[in-house]
């Protein structure tokens, strides 16, 4: 495994990895506002209550801005075609507050109308922070496929292809985002060598189950030591093993060929060289262009902590937090960090300041009650979730949250009210159907319980 080092000399043959499953996904105010400027313009006169909810969105007035988004729609006819127009932007203003299960709601009701790419990207975003991996997968597919030239779709979704083990179409799109100025530079860098090592990683998994792998592997294995030949020691082995191999290629030749030899394990041994060492270059480049970056210390808090040194990561994030307190997701990753230790109450308080921060953050909300329930206090889940539960469109981790917690409580008839409401919620997840069937059973209702039973096995495709 290499490891992290702060400053490596460029070219040395050093390299590292660390365990970076894709960046926190920051909630770039700047974006969304570049997003709503190229958003289809509106087809004919305009509300007065829309003008007046844009100006309330470049005030940063989100909450008054949803509110005269809604207005707008009620006086759009649903026949226009601004009226999806209208239903993005009221997804914008609910984004920007943090809530994303009405975002998600409103760009899908717009994407129904009309696909607009910027509509498709933001619905993306929101799925991606929110984890909903499996129906994010196909988005960025085809965001890939049909977007690549389109800077500003790429940007809003650039950090999601980490989040589903896509390194090279990561690669690929920092690298196109670097001639953007949407973005800041150093941020581009730093998400790029993310990109670079997670590829290494990818390659190097590959390698260890490729038969005749082992001097290769050995060659990584010294590297990671600080052995004097460096990851490079068994170019010189590959050369007289195949003749795809060229110790040359650059990374985008290197690519290209494994597509057409993906088996070959000289080439796969190639690119977790050059995966590791294009990501250090892009660090070194950073540190050059940009020593005070606070992307570069965010990023090295986050290898220490996915190199598992917990406590100096954790002391580094609260470093962070005092001097840029305007540095988004500081204090999630900090609760992140303490929930992997099962440190449950320190996660709770990173949570609870995540909040304080952005109050209508559902991803630390959730990531709370899970701590909180972890930790018993049921009430507190339960002073939590309720207004959760009762928004227009209920996020649902939330009805599972607060079920669990009344049958904790000792209120199962609760418990199942919330669940029920849940099932009548667009695509409800089949855990929906399990935690129902078992509380029917144990309330006495055994033909619920059986419909629940079929309910949930047909949602697992039994």
């Amino acid at each position: 495994m290499f490891r992290f080092r702060r400053r490596a000399r460029a070219g040395s043959g050093e390299c590292f990895a660390v365990n970076l499953r894709g960046p926190s996904s920051l909630m770039k105010q700047w974006l969304i506002l570049i997003l709503l400027a190229i958003a289809t313009p509106m087809h004919g006169q305009q509300p007065s209550s829309l003008q007046a909810a844009r100006q309330a969105m470049e005030a940063k007035d989100y909450s008054a801005a949803e509110q005269l988004y809604r207005k707008a729609l009620g006086e759009t006819p649903p026949s226009s075609p601004a009226f999806a127009d209208v239903e993005t932007d009221l997804g914008l203003s609910l984004q920007m507050q943090g809530r994303s299960a009405d975002a998600m709601h409103y760009y899908a009701l717009a994407l129904k109308a009309r696909y607009v790419p910027e509509t498709y990207a933001l619905l993306a975003e929101e799925k991606c922070r929110m984890g909903e991996l499996d129906s994010l997968r196909p988005m960025l597919d085809r965001i890939y496929r049909e977007e690549r030239k389109n800077l500003r779709v790429l940007s809003a979704v650039a950090p999601c292809y980490l989040n589903i083990d896509k390194p090279i179409e990561s690669v690929e799109v920092y690298n196109a985002l670097l001639s953007s100025k949407d973005e800041p530079e150093d941020l581009v860098l730093i998400q790029l060598a993310k990109s670079y090592i997670q590829s290494g990683q990818f390659f190097a998994g590959r390698l260890s189950k490729t038969p005749g792998s082992e001097p290769f592997l050995a060659a990584l294995r010294q590297a990671s030591s600080g052995g004097p030949e460096g990851a490079r020691g068994a170019f010189a082995e590959a050369a007289r093993m195949s003749p795809n191999f060229r110790a040359d290629l650059s990374w985008p030749e290197a690519i290209d060929r494994w597509r057409q030899h993906p088996q070959d394990v000289t080439l796969l041994y190639l690119l977790s060289v050059l995966s590791a060492e294009a990501g250090m270059r892009q660090i070194e480049v950073c540190d050059e262009k940009y020593p005070a970056s606070p992307y570069l210390e965010q990023f090295h808090a986050d290898a220490l902590a996915d190199q598992g040194q917990g406590d100096e990561a954790a002391a580094e994030y609260q470093e962070l937090m005092r001097k840029y307190p305007g540095l988004p997701d500081l204090a999630f990753s900090l609760g992140v960090l303490e929930e992997k230790r099962g440190e449950w109450d320190k996660a709770a308080q990173a949570f609870r300041l995540q909040l304080t921060q952005y109050p209508r953050d559902e991803r630390a909300s959730e990531h709370l009650s899970s701590c909180m329930l972890q930790m018993g206090q049921y009430a507190d889940v339960r002073e939590l979730l309720q207004p959760q539960v009762r928004a227009e469109h209920p996020p649902q981790w939330a009805s599972l949250d607060l079920a669990e917690a009344e049958q904790k409580l000792g209120d199962s008839n609760a418990a199942i009210r919330i669940l029920v409401a849940a099932e009548h919620e667009p695509n409800p997840p089949k855990q929906v159907h399990y935690r129902l069937m078992h509380l029917y059973s144990m309330t006495g209702r055994p033909a619920d319980a059986k419909r629940e039973y079929a309910l949930f096995q047909a949602a697992s495709g039994q």
